[in-house]
């Protein structure tokens, strides 16, 4: 599916949702979480979306953010891949373990409370290209300033709705079938790496549980992640004249796939539980 039919399906899903809320006096904002692997056009997507969504309700207030912004600052990142100096998956921002989840969750629940007496409530912007290429929170002055209740949130990000494997002898068996099928690509990614990225997981799902909509821009073939990847990055090179190149995009890709393939096909969970939260 191309990314202006994910666009304009969600907008028609979204709407009579959006007037039935309008018609209410219910002041809690509608939290929408947005799921795509990379390369799927999901921030563009997002960031549509919002934006035809204003332009068709222009006394909403309608906000959209990402699980990107919530990365660690620069230095709680170096204390984290210090800790985990074995685990490859943490040596750098991305995967679950690497964001500030408690931020992300009093962010979004302050949202969600529409206490008047809370705002200006202050979304933190990251810059990815500070510390070459390892990135940093920007300073708070430059953070996104929300003045007034919201209406509408949306809320993006590639493993949003994945959910932990939660007996780990389950987890592990899982994990060496992928680790054999794709030998030797991940033989160096052990049991206890991928135990702690279980862990870490564990803390966004409640995060999850704050949806009220969950739309996910599915795929057939996961490894279509690759494929995705090095047509953004072509695309970037002839643009500004440089980017990664086929293989770099591969091993960068590489390091994310271990979540892809132990997770991605567990989202209908999220799904099905979506109506319990």
């Amino acid at each position: 599916m191309s990314t202006s039919n994910v666009v304009e399906r969600t907008v028609e899903f979204l709407k009579p949702i959006i007037e039935a809320k309008l018609k209410s006096n219910n002041a809690k904002p509608i939290v929408v979480g947005i799921e795509g692997p990379q390369g799927s056009g999901k921030s563009y997507a997002s960031s549509r979306i919002k934006n035809i969504l204003s332009e068709s309700y222009n006394t909403c207030n309608i906000i959209q953010f990402s699980m990107d912004d919530f990365y660690l600052t620069y230095e709680q990142q170096q204390i984290v891949s210090s800790k985990y100096k074995d685990n490859i998956l943490l040596q750098g921002r991305g995967l679950p373990g690497t964001h500030d989840v408690t931020l992300l969750l009093n962010i979004i629940s302050h949202l969600i409370a529409n206490d008047s007496s809370r705002y200006p409530i202050s979304i933190p912007i990251y810059d990815k290209s500070a510390h070459n290429g390892k990135g940093d929170r920007q300073s708070n002055d430059t953070w996104l300033n929300i003045h007034k209740p919201v209406d509408v949130i949306i809320f993006e990000g590639w493993f949003n709705g994945y959910t932990s494997i939660s007996e780990n002898q389950n987890l592990i068996n899982k994990w060496h079938s992928i680790r054999k099928k794709f030998s030797p690509k991940f033989n160096s990614i052990d049991n206890d790496s991928i135990s702690e990225i279980n862990d870490n997981l564990q803390e966004y799902e409640d995060v999850w549980k704050m949806f009220d909509i969950f739309i996910c821009i599915k795929t057939s073939d996961i490894n279509n992640v690759y494929t995705w990847r090095k047509q953004q990055e072509h695309e970037l090179i002839e643009k500004k004249g440089s980017g990664m190149t086929d293989e770099e995009v591969e091993k960068f890709i590489d390091r994310y796939m271990p979540i892809y393939y132990l997770y991605y096909d567990r989202l209908e969970e999220l799904q099905n539980k979506i109506s319990e939260y």
